[in-house]
């Protein structure tokens, strides 16, 4: 029977089986409703549904993906420390790169980098084996034998320890030589200068100064005893004959850190810790604002008692300057720099931290305590911050974080005695904090020629190191090789440097309250005297026979700087009590012999410990004995006092040149007394001490001048020596940031053919 309609060309179609139902056209009804459930739910853009098509959003491009997105492909927005990916899926979030901007590619180049320089333990052992001669290769070996692990052989074998104890004169291969002429110089060898008598001149020189044998013969009876005594009285040795730079600090709670749970900077725990030791090992000890264990416990712990984001930030911004691995640190200058990363993130936070509002007396007593807390933290940020503006040469903008933490202090009452119901804990900390800020607003007003913000300590008593030591905390080191923990003596230097300050917020308040600076004489041998019996008082660790640290040796190179400072302006002027009556030496004897302890301390200081480790103050006395001996290189006529200045300028210019790996400021200061310097003196620099032209041109040409000359923002005096010239040179306008325009126009002019190099060095000095 036929069906009555025709065919469609679809029941001609053969699809494979007969079951299938044939696809009707839908009405009219349900085809516009299914079109607007599909409007609704595709991403079909409007336009072919006949509207006009919106804008689409363009996503941001991430630079680099976390490893859990890369693996399961999803799109991630590169947050830090957790993307928004792994936070909804709540999946650990992890990083390839170091920070934000660092590409994969980038992040794989310096992994690259790193795991070519760092071999593995075994293989530089095999290839000391095969390449060293058979005597110390058979002492390698002896030690692996005798139960010895790799990596303690192989840190015997890069410092030089295997052969240093073969030989029983170990301090000859842990110790730097002078460039240019390898002596001290006579003028130095005096038989009253304390510290040639010191165990770490005796441990660095012995073998170096003119008659060589005698003291050879006279040390290594010493060094004889110290190798046949117990390994714990060798341990004790070990900061007389390595660097300070080999040691590392030992500290249970900095292995136990995660940085990256304080910072949006950076998610690389490892390399933030390694920030952090550094900082610790090279800066802490001398620019102290917080107490070390309590910040360290509360961020190990994850607590925001005396730990905040804020301060973990600066720590981490000032520590990228103390870690030597971190290429382009000094480039303040730079965003692409992390430690300018560091910076900007530190600055944001304490901008919302110095808002936070104040309890109200209605509010539980816990939260009027945290609030202090806060405070406190905020506080020692800011004198962080304060140091990294200094650094960068923008000490005006660094001394306003200094101004707010006095104002800070005021608010929580820092200065006067804490409150009972206070814990012990939160009681040592307030105490603490106050003496470090008074101690570095006194420092700062002393070198800045100012009035002290505060005009006497706090009123709290500063306890013995020796009785009290929780109070002041412990900074330990280890050496390579050695098994044995040492303190850095950190109460008893801190403590001595309260004290000193304490002095000169006096001497402080008396100079710069009037605006010239004019100290009557019976007030300069008065404060004289003061700091003369808090040099013979201080701590035996301290003392010039002990002494042996880099902080140490700076406490006496501050102590000397200040006498030669405060004794200038009266050479040979006569006072009754002037004369000292256990040596009968008069105000002139004292000024030069604090140029000789000056001049000794920092020749001791390169030798034991050299000069490329980041140190923060280093560059001031740099800067003012090289004044000094430029100075004085121009007055000489002796041939051999000629040689010996040329020499001490060389060393001081070489510590320059390495500090201003480090920070800004040592580098302009390298480049403004370069311009001082006789052209015959430049050549030798750059042919003893291995320095680049560039790294001394101070003008249009400068590498990267645009951009130090727009951060050099300073109102640090010019090196002059004596208060009264200092304060001269201000009140001309003459100061760091001026200096460094004045140069740079009398550079411009040389080039436009205004002189030769002599006429623009002469200019040069006499602006200064």
């Amino acid at each position: 029977m036929s069906s009555s309609r025709s065919a469609s060309p679809f029941d001609k179609l053969n699809y494979g089986t007969s079951s299938l139902r044939r696809l009707m056209p839908a009405s009219h009804d349900e085809a516009a409703s299914e079109a607007s459930v599909n409007l609704e739910t595709s991403p079909i853009p409007a336009s072919s549904a006949g509207g006009p098509a919106p804008p689409r959003r363009k996503r941001q491009a991430t630079t680099a993906a976390c490893r859990a997105c890369r693996k399961r492909k999803s799109r991630c927005d590169g947050a830090r420390p957790t993307c928004s990916v792994c936070r909804d899926r709540k999946t650990r979030c992890e990083f390839d790169t170091i920070a934000a901007t660092e590409t994969h590619t980038q992040a794989l180049k310096r992994k690259y980098t790193e795991l070519q320089q760092q071999k593995t333990a075994f293989e530089q052992i095999y290839e000391v084996l095969r390449s060293r001669p058979e005597k110390e290769a058979e002492e390698v070996l002896q030690r692996i034998r005798r139960g010895a692990d790799a990596n303690s052989v192989l840190r015997h074998v890069t410092m030089g320890d295997v052969l240093l104890q073969l030989s029983l004169v170990p301090e000859t291969r842990f110790r730097y030589e002078f460039p240019y002429l390898t002596e001290m110089p006579i003028y130095l060898q005096k038989h009253d200068n304390p510290y040639l008598d010191s165990e770490v001149f005796d441990c660095a020189l012995r073998g170096a100064v003119g008659q060589q044998q005698q003291q050879q013969q006279r040390a290594l009876p010493s060094v004889n005893g110290m190798l046949d005594s117990p390994p714990g009285a060798f341990d004790q040795r070990d900061p007389y004959l390595k660097p300070y730079s080999s040691a590392i600090v030992v500290d249970p709670w900095l292995d136990s850190l995660t940085p990256s749970n304080w910072t949006l900077v950076s998610s690389d725990n490892n390399f933030m810790r390694q920030v952090i030791h550094d900082y610790f090992l090279y800066d802490y000890d001398w620019f102290t604002f917080f107490h070390k264990d309590y910040f360290l416990q509360d961020m190990a712990n994850d607590r925001q008692r005396f730990c905040s984001r804020l301060l973990v930030n600066a720590v981490l911004c000032i520590g990228c300057y103390c870690h030597q691995k971190l290429p382009g640190r000094s480039e303040s200058w730079n965003p692409k720099n992390i430690g300018y990363q560091f910076l900007a993130e530190a600055k944001r936070l304490f901008e919302v931290e110095v808002e936070a509002p104040r309890p109200s007396r209605d509010d539980p007593e816990w939260k009027q305590r945290d609030w202090e807390c806060r405070q406190l933290t905020t506080i020692h940020a800011a004198l962080l911050l304060n140091v990294i503006y200094n650094l960068n040469g923008s000490d005006r903008l660094g001394w306003r974080y200094a101004i707010r933490a006095v104002e800070l202090a005021n608010e929580i009452q820092l200065f006067q005695a804490s409150p009972a119901h206070l814990s012990s804990e939160i009681r040592c900390v307030r105490e603490f904090t106050a003496w470090c800020l008074f101690a570095w607003q006194s420092l700062s007003v002393y070198h800045y020629l100012k009035p002290p913000i505060l005009t006497r300590p706090p009123d709290i008593p500063l306890p013995d190191p020796s009785e009290n030591p929780q109070w002041w905390g412990e900074l330990w080191i280890r050496y390579p090789q050695t098994p044995a923990r040492l303190p850095t003596y950190h109460g008893h230097l801190t403590k001595a440097r309260f004290d000193y300050w304490a002095i000169m917020n006096d001497f402080s308040l008396r100079s710069f309250s009037q605006p010239l600076v004019k100290v009557p004489l019976d007030q300069v041998v008065g404060f004289y005297h003061r700091l003369r019996g808090w040099w013979t008082s201080l701590p035996e660790p301290l003392t010039p026979k002990r002494l042996v640290l880099p902080h140490h040796l700076k406490v006496h190179m501050h102590y000397n700087c200040v006498l030669i400072d405060l004794l200038k302006p009266l050479l040979g002027l006569h006072h009754p009590d002037a004369t000292q009556p256990t040596t009968n030496k008069t105000l002139d004897d004292a000024h030069h012999e604090a140029c000789i302890h000056l001049e000794t301390l920092l020749r001791v200081y390169y030798l034991r410990h050299g000069f490329e480790a980041f140190d923060g103050f280093l560059t001031h006395f740099l800067g003012s004995l090289n004044f000094i001996k430029i100075n004085t290189r121009e007055m000489q006529n002796s041939s051999l006092l000629v040689e010996s200045h040329r020499s001490t300028i060389l060393l001081l210019m070489k510590g320059l040149r390495d500090q201003g790996q480090c920070h800004t400021v040592a580098r302009v200061v390298l480049r403004l007394q370069a311009h001082l310097m006789r052209p015959d003196d430049v050549e030798l620099l750059k042919r003893f001490v291995d320095i680049e032209a560039e790294k001394l041109v101070c003008g249009p040409e400068m590498p990267g001048g645009v951009e130090e000359e727009e951060v050099i923002l300073s109102d640090w005096p010019m090196y002059d020596v004596g208060l009264e010239e200092k304060a001269e040179q201000r009140s001309r306008g003459v100061d760091f940031a001026s200096m460094v325009r004045e140069v740079r126009v009398v550079v411009g002019g040389e080039e436009g053919g205004k002189g030769g190099d002599r006429g623009g060095r002469s200019s040069a000095a006499e602006s200064v």
